[in-house]
């Protein structure tokens, strides 16, 4: 399976999403579009939700 970056995901497929859209590795790994160690898209989130309870939950 093909493992992109953020950035590159949206560059190639013309997207504008952004981190709660996507669930995104915690280790560095090699991105196939830049070619930098940078988080890869592990698979699209589905309860956005709940992404953004937990980042409020860390600010308060």
């Amino acid at each position: 399976m093909a493992e992109f970056c953020l950035d590159c995901w949206n560059r190639i497929n013309g997207f504008h999403k952004t981190e709660r859209d996507y669930l995104l590795t915690d280790e560095y790994d090699l991105c196939e579009g830049c070619g930098q160690f940078r988080p890869v898209i592990r698979r699209e989130r589905t309860l956005k939700f709940l992404y953004d309870w937990k980042r409020r939950k860390k600010t308060d």
